[in-house]
C-alpha cells in the first residue's frame, strides 16, 4: 500500500536550506516520515494525534530514528540529538578533553588517532546543536527561532564552549578532565557544583585516611564490623566538624556496644 500519500512534505523556506537535513544540518539524501511508516497503524487506527509529514533527512539521522515511534517533529528532533550524542560519545569526549597543544605532544600514531577523534567530535557537536530552519508544510510557514548563545560558567568566569570551561576549571582547581567532566553531568551540568562535590569528596577521603587506623583498632577490640565503625564515625565527624575521633568512637561504643565503658 502507498502509505506515503498520507504525509505532507516539509520544505525549507530559504534556498540556503534546500537539501539540508532538518535534524542535523548535513546534506539531505532521503526523507524521514513522522510518524514512521512502519508504525503508521499505531497512529491511524487509534486516531492518535501526529504530524504526518515527510522531512528532508540525511541517511544516518533517518536510520537512527527508524525504531523511534514518535509522531511529532519537535520530539523527534530531541530524540535524534540524544541518539547522535550517544553514538559518538567517545569522539565528543576526545574533542572536549584534549587540546591541540596536548595532542601535539603525543607520538605520531597517537596524534593521528586523537586528531581524528577530535575532528569527529567537533563535527558531531555542531550537528547536535543545529537549530533547524524555517519551513513550510501545506502552505503554512513555521519560523524556527535561533537558540540563545549558551555560556558555560565556572563561578564568575564565562566561556563560549564546554571545552574551554573544562580546560580552565581543570587547570585552576587541579582536577583531572575525565573526573570533572563526569562530575559536571552528575551535578546537573554545573561546574560550580561539580567542583564543590569534588573537594567535598577529597575532604571525606582525607578524613577516612586519618581515622581509619583507630577505627580498625576499636573494631578489633570490641568485635565490631570495621566498615560499620568507620562509616559511623565519619558520619558523626562530618555532622560535627569539631568532634575528635576518640570522642566519636566513645559515642559509637555507648550507642552500639553492649557493656561499653568509655575510658576517662
Amino acid at each position: 500500500m502507498d502509505y506515503e500519500k498520507y504525509y505532507e512534505p516539509l520544505k525549507a523556506v530559504h534556498s540556503t536550506d534546500f537539501n539540508r537535513c532538518i535534524y542535523c544540518g548535513c546534506e539531505a539524501s532521503c526523507s524521514d516520515y513522522i510518524p514512521p511508516i512502519n508504525f503508521i497503524h499505531d497512529w491511524r487506527d487509534a486516531s492518535r494525534e501526529a504530524d504526518f509529514i515527510s522531512v528532508p533527512s540525511c541517511t544516518e539521522c533517518r536510520d537512527l530514528l527508524k525504531k523511534q515511534n514518535i509522531g511529532s517533529l519537535d520530539l523527534r528532533i530531541d530524540a535524534l540529538k540524544g541518539l547522535l550524542a550517544d553514538k559518538y560519545e567517545k569522539a565528543i569526549r576526545v574533542f572536549n578533553h584534549w587540546s591541540d597543544e596536548e595532542i601535539q605532544e603525543m607520538d605520531a600514531s597517537f596524534q593521528r588517532s586523537l586528531k581524528g577523534g577530535s575532528n569527529l567530535g567537533k563535527e558531531v557537536i555542531t550537528r547536535v546543536r543545529f537549530a533547524g530552519f524555517d519551513y513550510e508544510v501545506n502552505g503554512s510557514i513555521t519560523r524556527v527561532a535561533k537558540p540563545e548563545k549558551r555560556l558555560f560558567k565556572v563561578f564568575e568566569h564565562e566561556f563560549n564552549s564546554f571545552k574551554e570551561a573544562l580546560e580552565f576549571a581543570c587547570l585552576t582547581y587541579q582536577i583531572k578532565k575525565s573526573k570533572l567532566s563526569q562530575l559536571y553531568f552528575e551535578s546537573g551540568e554545573s561546574f560550580e557544583k561539580a567542583i564543590e562535590n569534588f573537594h567535598y569528596t577529597m575532604k571525606l577521603q582525607e578524613l577516612e585516611n586519618e581515622i581509619k587506623q583507630p577505627c580498625q583498632k576499636f573494631a578489633k577490640q570490641y568485635k565490631q564490623n570495621s566498615d560499620f565503625v568507620l562509616r559511623t564515625v565519619m558520619k558523626y565527624m562530618t555532622e560535627d566538624e569539631e568532634l575528635e575521633v576518640n570522642i566519636a568512637l566513645a559515642k559509637l561504643g555507648q550507642r552500639y556496644v553492649k557493656g561499653f565503658k568509655a575510658v576517662v
